[in-house]
């Protein structure tokens, strides 16, 4: 009995009246790290959700009463409310304790509510523009009767005289009427970012292939996670000795190693997130819009990789950023100029902050680079369209990514969070 140490004390018996006080404090206080790691993980998305629903609630102008909040009013709590959502993340993945993978999420999930808000703020402030308008003209032809009710069926005349022979596949209500928690939070979570009052739906959930989707992404997951640490990572340690002497045809030669495998990890997480996730997500919410990419690997400009690679997020910026701008009568190299920075800003938020690395932006810089990128390989595209090198552009695109971009950038970053170089 005594072989495995001595022998424990008994278990004093819990006392009469149930768990004792001392118990629950150290349960308590057991729990308290995780519960308050969880409040500042979800805290500001949950948040911003709630807020965001509860100021277009506050907006709905109606017969009977005005917006309890004012139109600029609106506008500019949402600002404030976007704001938060997106600058507490950052905060906490930055000065946090959390882990790179930790972060990283954190700041996908921040940044995706951020576009969605700022989808669903755009597209209720139109909203609320069209329907006061409606209630206006409703006004002018037949005022209500004193002790009228809520009538929102203004705005819904007013779109009907507009509509086709094409149905809702959702239902055919409008604003305020789809000014819902539950409308909201299936836009959340729906694999798109550009609100509207109605999505396409599909007939029913597939078992089947939602199964198939699930195994196919644990698959490349597993891929994914054998390439980085039998391939990956031992070319990045091995190339530590050439990072401290600066050796530079050392350093190219560990490039040309590390274009293939982190080609391979590259084309494996754009094949689980945009074709896996998203269809994941788009059969469990009968989301019937299921394009979220086109054949960009066949791209022969910059400028038709970054239109095509990611159609959410391009549709977001043409919505969002793109038109208004130039609504503003700015010039289209300018617009486009602005589009990219956007985008820039968004990766180098979801890749330096969680590295802790913003005073070096890698991800900012790689993506300006591509706004002379675009002009050059649209100059070049112009000049062999329609010769037996049509096609050079497509090669130009892939060794600029394969081979020097994404390669020079895994290095880099390695390089900046080992400190390699001030050992």
């Amino acid at each position: 009995p005594g072989a495995l140490g001595p022998t424990p004390p008994p278990l004093a018996p819990p006392p009469a009246g149930g768990v004792s006080m001392a118990s629950l404090h150290n349960l308590c206080a057991s729990l308290w790290p995780t519960a308050r790691a969880l409040a500042l993980y979800f805290g500001p998305l949950l948040l911003g959700i709630g807020a965001a629903w509860l100021i277009e609630r506050s907006a709905i102008r109606t017969h009977s009463r005005g917006p309890r909040v004012s139109d600029a009013q609106a506008n500019a709590l949402h600002a404030l409310n976007l704001a938060l959502t997106l600058l507490l993340p950052c905060a906490y993945s930055y000065w946090g304790d959390l882990s790179y993978g930790a972060g990283i999420v954190l700041l996908l999930l921040a940044c995706t509510l951020f576009m969605k808000l700022t989808s669903w703020a755009h597209a209720h402030h139109d909203l609320r523009l069209a329907n006061a308008e409606a209630l206006e003209e409703s006004a002018a032809q037949s005022p209500p009767p004193p002790g009228a009710t809520h009538d929102f069926s203004s705005l819904a005349a007013t779109i009907s005289r507009f509509a086709t022979d094409v149905q809702h596949t959702e239902s055919a209500a409008h604003y305020p009427h789809t000014v819902t928690m539950p409308r909201l939070l299936y836009f959340v979570f729906a694999p798109t970012l550009c609100y509207q009052e109605a999505f396409p739906r599909s007939p029913s959930v597939r078992p089947v292939y939602v199964l198939s989707l699930l195994l196919r992404g644990l698959v490349m997951c597993l891929i994914i996670v054998f390439i980085s640490v039998q391939m990956i990572h031992p070319l990045l340690r091995n190339s530590e000795p050439a990072v401290v002497a600066r050796d530079m045809p050392k350093l190219l030669e560990r490039l040309i190693k590390l274009a293939l495998p982190v080609t391979y990890v590259w084309l494996a997480g754009f094949y689980v997130f945009f074709h896996v996730w998203m269809n994941l997500l788009a059969e469990l919410l009968r989301f019937g819009d299921r394009l979220f990419y086109k054949a960009w690997w066949n791209a022969v400009t910059f400028e038709a990789y970054w239109r095509l690679w990611n159609l959410p997020v391009h549709h977001w910026i043409a919505r969002h950023v793109y038109f208004p701008a130039l609504r503003k009568r700015l010039s289209k190299a300018a617009v486009g100029f602005i589009a990219f920075t956007v985008s820039a800003v968004f990766h180098e938020l979801v890749i330096a902050l969680p590295l802790k690395s913003g005073h070096m932006p890698l991800a900012f810089l790689a993506m300006m680079a591509q706004v002379p990128l675009v002009a050059v390989s649209a100059a070049i595209n112009a000049r062999v369209a329609g010769t037996p090198f049509a096609q050079l552009g497509n090669y130009l695109f892939w060794i600029a990514f394969c081979f020097l971009g994404q390669p020079a950038a895994v290095l880099l970053y390695y390089v900046h969070c080992t400190g390699v170089l001030y050992q």
